[in-house]
């Protein structure tokens, strides 16, 4: 992998080399363009989705020098695990099954300066939303739980009478504040390279856990309080942006 991305970085240079000498000084954005690009960081042969929040981003330009921003995210995961002992003579067992979905939306703003003819510095910020739900469901011996918004670590013992469990929230809605400092820089017509730094405000609220237990023993169950996050920091995308304007 690590060898595939040293060839696509010796191509891209090689094209800014032919550009050089090919230049028609109609490399940048202009009103009316759309763009989309990919984060790659050469040094882990990694090739990811662009922003912190792993969103598809795209940029239409409603002026040569302003872009809207939009960037979108769908994460689904669902999953089964399941231990015991069911052939011993303390037979046991504990499965479960997880179903989460999230989903992000970032809107915003940019604003071009001059630059050179390649370079296209800007400055901008963004707003984002984003909420997460999740299900699962616990089957023991003798007891199946449903929980909507969290997790159950549960410890299972069969040679006590009821089992030990800790409810963790695994749902929440979240809010967020970005400024944006950055630049796009044109190898080529329609094509740019170019880097991100952020600093933002992110508030998370923590969904509060529903569990309903089903047959002889419901156990115990210790619920983690329902809680929230507020974060205000730096960020910068350990990699590169790498676009495409059409």
């Amino acid at each position: 992998m690590k060898t595939k991305i040293a060839i696509l970085f010796a191509g891209l240079f090689m094209q800014w080399g032919f550009a050089q000498n090919h230049d028609d000084g109609g490399l940048k954005s202009r009103k009316g363009n759309f763009s989309t690009e990919l984060n790659i960081n050469p040094f882990k042969a990694n090739l990811s989705l662009n922003n912190a929040l792993n969103q598809m981003k795209v940029r239409y330009f409603i002026q040569d020098d302003l872009a809207l921003r939009l960037g979108v995210g769908i994460n689904v995961i669902d999953s089964t695990w399941s231990s015991g002992a069911p052939y011993s003579a303390d037979s046991y067992f504990i499965s479960t099954a997880n179903k989460q979905s999230a989903a992000d939306f970032t809107i915003g703003i940019e604003k071009h300066f001059p630059g050179t003819q390649r370079l296209s510095p800007y400055i901008g910020a963004d707003l984002s939303w984003g909420v997460q739900s999740s299900n699962q469901k616990v089957t023991t011996n003798a007891t199946t739980f449903e929980i909507d918004n969290g997790l159950l670590d549960m410890s299972f013992n069969p040679n006590l009478p009821i089992g030990r469990g800790l409810l963790i929230p695994n749902g929440y809605t979240r809010f967020g504040a970005v400024a944006i400092v950055g630049f796009d820089f044109y190898m080529a017509k329609n094509f740019f390279v170019g880097y991100e730094f952020n600093v933002g405000y992110n508030r998370l609220k923590y969904k509060t856990p529903t569990i309903e237990s089903i047959g002889e023993n419901g156990g115990i169950v210790d619920l983690v309080s329902n809680s929230s996050v507020t974060s205000f920091k730096t960020s910068l995308m350990n990699g590169i942006r790498i676009g495409y304007t059409f």
